[in-house]
């Protein structure tokens, strides 16, 4: 009888998680498995189950590794992130204050971020270019910061840019670009950038 309770019980939260999962993911994009997007969908779950010091805690891991990406970047780029890095922490500050009251407040603060990464990151692919030096790395990180700001935005990018996205991802995996494939991932990402930021700042 005790076996049966609690094979029901298991069967039953089973079900219940279950049930949880497909709501959570409605809330926040999926696969989002680098930083700071990882803190930053784990920042957006918490506050949508009302947990704000947690969530709290989340955008302030995010803040930090933004600011770290600070110091990574191109100096012309520096401050665009240092800025994200700055609205990340006042969110933050914000969430815990309870003034912020929709989870879609988070989501646009966290497609701005991960739009100022990918920007930051083009333009230090661009400087690395045009010194002779490897831009695969940086490109991809652009390529990333792209793909988030687009997910947070809730944004179907282009085919071409999708496309370049995904060969990035790949490049990362151990295949070799070719200058071709760089100069065109390098043209697509930047169009990319381009057309969110249209659709951010209107």
């Amino acid at each position: 009888m005790i076996r049966r309770v609690s094979f029901l019980l298991s069967a039953f939260v089973g079900t219940m998680l279950m049930a949880a999962v497909p709501a959570v993911y409605a809330q926040a994009p999926g696969d989002l498995a680098g930083e700071p997007d990882k803190s930053m969908a784990n920042a957006h779950e918490s506050f949508v189950k009302g947990d704000m010091n947690k969530a709290a805690e989340h955008i302030q891991t995010a803040a930090a590794y933004v600011n770290k990406e600070a110091n990574k970047v191109a100096s012309g780029a520096k401050q665009g992130v240092t800025k994200a890095g700055d609205q990340l922490t006042k969110l933050g500050a914000e969430v815990k204050k309870g003034t912020v009251k929709s989870g879609d407040e988070l989501k646009k603060t966290f497609a701005q971020v991960d739009h100022a990464l990918a920007k930051a990151w083009h333009t230090t692919a661009d400087q690395a270019q045009k010194s002779g030096k490897d831009s695969t790395e940086a490109l991809k990180k652009a390529g990333a910061g792209l793909s988030g700001a687009a997910k947070w935005s809730g944004t179907q990018l282009k085919e071409g840019t999708q496309a370049s996205v995904d060969g990035l991802q790949k490049a990362g995996q151990g295949v070799k670009l070719g200058a071709e494939d760089v100069g065109k991932f390098f043209k697509s990402i930047g169009d990319g950038i381009a057309d969110l930021g249209k659709k951010l700042s209107g």
